[in-house]
C-alpha cells in the first residue's frame, strides 16, 4: 500500500489505486469502519472529558483528537470513491545490442548470441524460451512488450506468449520504423530513410488507436520520463549533428531547448542528460556536458582533443561516473571525479 499523506491524517490506496482506508494518531480506520467512527468519537469524547478535566495538557490532546477524527471522517467521505489507474512505466529493454539478461517485472529477457532471437524466462538461470520480440527498440512494462518487426507494430504478452498485430505502419523504399520512446498511452516511432537522409517521428496512441506524425527531421535517441532528446539531422558514423530536447505532451512533442548544431553521444543516464558538443564538423575538439533532463543547468565534465591531422575524437559508453574516449586509434577511460584519462587499449 502507498502512504500518500504528510499530515496527521493519512490515506491508503491499494495497488490498483483504490481507496482502502485512513489513519489518525490512534490507529487505522478502513472504509467499512467509517460508519462507526461517529459513535466511537462520542464515546472517546465523554471519556476524555471525564479523565482530562482540570488538566491543561489533557485538554489540548482532547482537542487535537477531535480535530483529527473530524478531518479523518471528512477525508474518508471525500476520497472514498476516488479511483486512479496505476500502470508500470515502459522501459527500453536494451540500450544497445547487449545480449545480457535484463530483468523486467518478474521476467528475464536476453538475446541469443547465434540466432539473435529474444529469449524469456521466469528465472535468470532459465530455462529460456524463444519469443518473436524484435530486440531493437523493444519497450516493456513487466507484463508485455511493444516492438516493430518489418514495419508492423506488435504487442507480446509475457504470460501466455501471445503476440498481437497492433498497427501496420506505412513505408516505402528503404523507410523503416523503430520504437524510440513510450510515455503513458503514447508510443513514439521514429522512421528513418538512408536514401532520403531523413528522420520522422510519429505517435501511436494505444487508447485512441490513432497514429500521427509529431515531428519532421527528428529521430528520438534517448528518454527520461516526459523528456526526450532527438537528432535533427540524419546520423552518420563520422559527423556531428543538431540535437534538441523535447517535452512529451498529450498532443505529441514540444521543443524545449536546442543543445547545439554539432553534437553527438546524447543519452540520459540516471535522470541526467549527457552529450558532447564540437565547435565544427571536423571533430578535433569535443566537450562533454551533463545537464538536467530539459537541458538546463549544464556542467562541463571534460574537454578532449586530438592532434592527429585527419583523425577525430569521439566519446562513447557514457555512464554516471566515467566515459570512453576514442582518438588516434586508442581507447581511453575518462573519470569525471579525477578528470584523468587512462589508456585501456
Amino acid at each position: 500500500m502507498q502512504n500518500i499523506a504528510d499530515s496527521p491524517v493519512e490515506i491508503w490506496y491499494d495497488s490498483y489505486g483504490t481507496f482502502s482506508g485512513c489513519s489518525i494518531a490512534a490507529g487505522k480506520v478502513t472504509k467499512s469502519e467509517g460508519k462507526g467512527m461517529t459513535k466511537k468519537w462520542n464515546e472517546v469524547r465523554k471519556k476524555g472529558k471525564k479523565t482530562m478535566k482540570g488538566r491543561w495538557t489533557g485538554n489540548i490532546q482532547y482537542v487535537l483528537w477531535e480535530l483529527c477524527v473530524a478531518l479523518a471522517l471528512g477525508v474518508c467521505l471525500l476520497f472514498g470513491t476516488v479511483r486512479t489507474e496505476a500502470a508500470a512505466a515502459y522501459t527500453k529493454l536494451w540500450s544497445d545490442y547487449d545480449i545480457q539478461a535484463v530483468k523486467n517485472g518478474k521476467y528475464y529477457l536476453k538475446i541469443d548470441e547465434s540466432s539473435r532471437k529474444t529469449l524469456i524466462a521466469d528465472k535468470k538461470s532459465g530455462p529460456y524460451k524463444e519469443t518473436p520480440i524484435d530486440f531493437y527498440g523493444a519497450f516493456a512494462n513487466g507484463k508485455q512488450a511493444y516492438y516493430v518487426r518489418q514495419n508492423v507494430l506488435y504487442k507480446y504478452e509475457f504470460s501466455g506468449g501471445k503476440e498481437t498485430n497492433v498497427k501496420k505502419l506505412s513505408a516505402s523504399g528503404d523507410e523503416g520504423y523503430h520504437i524510440s520512446a513510450v510515455y503513458g498511452p503514447q508510443i513514439f516511432l521514429t522512421k528513418a530513410s538512408f536514401e532520403q537522409w531523413k528522420y520522422w517521428t510519429y505517435s501511436y496512441n494505444t487508447k485512441s488507436k490513432k497514429l500521427k506524425k509529431v515531428a519532421s527531421d527528428c529521430g528520438l535517441s534517448s528518454q527520461s520520463g516526459k523528456y526526450v532528446v532527438g537528432q535533427n539531422e540524419y546520423r552518420s558514423d563520422v559527423s556531428p549533428y543538431r540535437v534538441t530536447v523535447y517535452k512529451i505532451t498529450s498532443s505529441g512533442l514540444k521543443k524545449v531547448k536546442k543543445l547545439g548544431e554539432n553534437c553527438r553521444a546524447e543519452i540520459y543516464v540516471n535522470g541526467k542528460l549527457y552529450y558532447t558538443e564540437y565547435s565544427d564538423n571536423y571533430m578535433k575538439k569535443a566537450i562533454l556536458y551533463r545537464s538536467n533532463p530539459d537541458g538546463s543547468g549544464r556542467k562541463k565534465l571534460g574537454t578532449f582533443t586530438t592532434s592527429g591531422k585527419y583523425g577525430e575524437v569521439m566519446v562513447g559508453k557514457i555512464t554516471a561516473k566515467y566515459c570512453y574516449v576514442y582518438k588516434e586509434g586508442q581507447t581511453y577511460k575518462y573519470t569525471y571525479k579525477t578528470k584523468k584519462l587512462k589508456k585501456i587499449s
